[in-house]
């Protein structure tokens, strides 16, 4: 999908939005890798005040970390 929107529209950067598991953050990998932009912002709740610049150390933190006990 990004690939097909980008030939129509050249896109300078990508906003990532729902990351709510560990594939969706290899999918964000994969897309930036595969185009070559990088990544701009991304989601981390439903409102628009939500959309933070993106830090690829702090995502690739959370991508490696232990998740959270809800004890």
């Amino acid at each position: 999908q990004a690939r097909e929107f980008h030939k129509a529209v050249p896109l300078t950067g990508l906003v990532v939005t729902k990351l709510d598991g560990t594939s969706k953050g290899g999918m964000v990998v994969a897309t930036q890798q595969e185009l070559g932009l990088p990544v701009r912002f991304i989601g981390v709740g439903e409102q628009a005040d939500d959309l933070q610049p993106f830090d690829p150390r702090a995502f690739a933190e959370a991508m490696f970390s232990e998740p959270e006990s809800k004890d």
